[in-house]
């Protein structure tokens, strides 16, 4: 890494070079965008116009993490480098808080734009965070069009639901849950399911005992989809007892990676728990609650 001694007449060439090649603050609209982190990947290429975005990272191939990876294909990938930022020499790097610290701290310094996007993700953030990247990339009219549609088909879902929401859990690998501050909590909320792990104290996302869930008997289970190498882990989530539980619906219910990031097309997963909930619970005959 750049770290090492051994590097360092490179780093010290790229310091000299940087004022040569970079201009000043960035316009309005930077001409050339490069993303370091899958979550800035997909939240730049949903509102990026033509030719815009230069660089996403090979993460947003990926997928099992990202909703637009056959989007992605049509971007050259980056492993988040700072030499391959400055061969680049974009006029603005998107990038997350908590990822490529190093890299995020030595672009800054040789005056790159960078900046960071929190991780820090529910339902209620991401109109936000789509409005800032419009604004940051020059986009604003697409991004507020997105966001005010993001937000008005939350409030169409949450206005068809009725009567006692149904409990669910989502469970994934080493029986690990998704608690209260995650964006599956928000999306299971949203969709009008109550999520059994936040009801029970669990924040963040944290190990949760197969015998709770079993003694808990949730409506839903839901469970991530079987990975191409399966490991042990998955054997947690199809435990026999969790195939016993009578009545309990048990399956990958919403798209894969529609939860790894809070961009806009996560709200087919809140469709996709929607319309399972519908199954559950129909509004026919009930009297709204």
């Amino acid at each position: 890494m750049l770290g090492r001694r051994k590097r360092l007449p490179c780093l010290s060439g790229l310091a000299l070079l940087a004022g040569a090649l970079l201009v000043a603050p960035v316009s309005a609209a930077p001409k050339r965008v490069m993303s370091l982190n899958l979550c800035t990947d997909q939240l730049a290429m949903t509102l990026a116009g033509p030719d815009q975005l230069v660089s996403v990272s090979f993460l947003s191939r990926e997928p099992s993490l990202s909703m637009l990876h056959e989007e992605a294909q049509a971007y050259p990938v980056n492993h988040g480098l700072a030499e391959e930022v400055f061969l680049e020499n974009p006029d603005l790097v998107v990038t997350g808080t908590y990822s490529l610290h190093n890299t995020t701290a030595l672009l800054k310094r040789l005056g790159f734009h960078v900046e960071e996007f929190s991780f820090a993700q529910t339902l209620e953030t991401i109109p936000g965070e789509v409005r800032r990247m419009g604004a940051l990339i020059g986009q604003e009219k697409r991004a507020q069009a997105i966001a005010d549609d993001f937000t008005r088909e939350l409030e169409t879902i949450a206005a068809g639901q009725c009567g006692k929401d149904p409990t669910m859990i989502a469970y994934d690998q080493n029986g690990i849950a998704s608690g209260r501050g995650t964006l599956a909590d928000s999306v299971i909320q949203a969709a009008g399911f109550a999520n059994l792990a936040a009801d029970m104290g669990v924040i963040g996302v944290a190990p949760f005992p197969l015998e709770q869930v079993i003694a808990a008997h949730p409506d839903v289970i839901s469970i991530g989809a079987p990975q191409k190498a399966p490991t042990l882990g998955e054997f947690v989530t199809r435990h026999p007892a969790i195939g016993a539980l009578p009545d309990t619906r048990i399956g990958a219910f919403v798209p894969e990676a529609s939860l790894s990031c809070g961009i806009p097309s996560v709200i087919e997963a809140v469709r996709a728990l929607a319309a399972l909930r519908t199954e559950i619970a129909p509004c026919h005959g009930n009297a709204a609650q």
